[in-house]
């Protein structure tokens, strides 16, 4: 165990390092940055046009207060606006944490095997088995930070725009954590029979959400979209703990069946 924890410390060292893989953490918050100030710009828009249409039928009707139809009209109008910027924010941070996630777990051990760097790390005491497994757990640990910075983003958003949260989004970050593991598992086991970047682009694509149930495929196929709360926080709908713990147990399986498959492909692949 001890040495499995010293793979993932060079594993996040390594990681940290990585221009490519900081390069597209950067592009991730900036993207969010960016769609915050956009979003912010259209919520005040929306603001300022209804205001403005209540002003001139009030003009019309020769008063200057709002009704409580009118009153009822702005809150519904704000819940909406307030609903959809969430649910917005949550689905741009969650594709970004994809990306990053199939970037850290395609390229842990193809990497390492291109470059030949393995087989030194081999040469000593650390089996094949300490290493992947190392290696997978360097990779949760920074998607773990990962989704700890998006739970951060996510409140300080809700508070720098005067947002309510969904009940349903205290899940998001939880859920999207589980979600990126199991494309990270996926993308590690595929990387050991091809590319990284084709790896990663079956790991994204290889979902049952494009398939109905009659479809072999759609029982075969992992299901990723209920692992998206995007439509939940839309839709006002809640997710109870039993839902929660539900999504989790499938997630864990899945990431275990991947995680074994991937070690016995691993200690069945030559190394060049």
């Amino acid at each position: 165990m001890k040495t499995i924890f010293l793979i993932a410390t060079d594993s996040i060292r390594a990681l940290l390092h990585q221009r490519l893989l900081l390069g597209l953490m950067l592009a991730s918050l900036a993207l969010t940055i960016f769609f915050s100030i956009t979003m912010s710009s259209a919520r005040k828009n929306i603001t300022k046009s209804f205001s403005d249409d209540q002003m001139t039928n009030n003009s019309f009707m020769g008063t200057n207060q709002m009704s409580e139809v009118d009153r009822r009209k702005f809150r519904e109008s704000m819940e909406s606006a307030s609903t959809t910027l969430q649910a917005m924010f949550y689905q741009v941070a969650s594709f970004g944490g994809s990306i990053v996630a199939l970037f850290i777990f395609s390229t842990a051990v193809a990497s390492e095997i291109r470059k030949g760097t393995i087989r030194l790390t081999l040469s000593k005491p650390v089996s094949r088995t300490q290493f992947l497994l190392g290696k997978y757990l360097g990779g949760v640990v920074v998607m773990a930070a990962f989704a700890l910075l998006t739970s951060l983003a996510i409140l300080i958003f809700a508070q720098t725009q005067s947002l309510e949260l969904s009940p349903v989004i205290k899940w998001a970050p939880w859920l999207m954590f589980c979600r990126q593991l199991m494309l990270g598992s996926l993308a590690m086991l595929l990387s050991l029979f091809m590319h990284p970047i084709i790896a990663s682009v079956l790991a994204f694509v290889a979902g049952n959400g494009f398939y109905s149930s009659p479809n072999p495929l759609y029982f075969i196929l992992p299901s990723y979209k209920d692992f998206n709360v995007f439509f939940q926080v839309l839709q006002g709908s809640l997710l109870n703990v039993k839902d929660v713990a539900c999504l989790s147990l499938y997630a864990a399986d899945f990431v275990v069946i991947m995680l074994l498959l991937a070690l016995w492909r691993f200690r069945t692949k030559e190394l060049v």
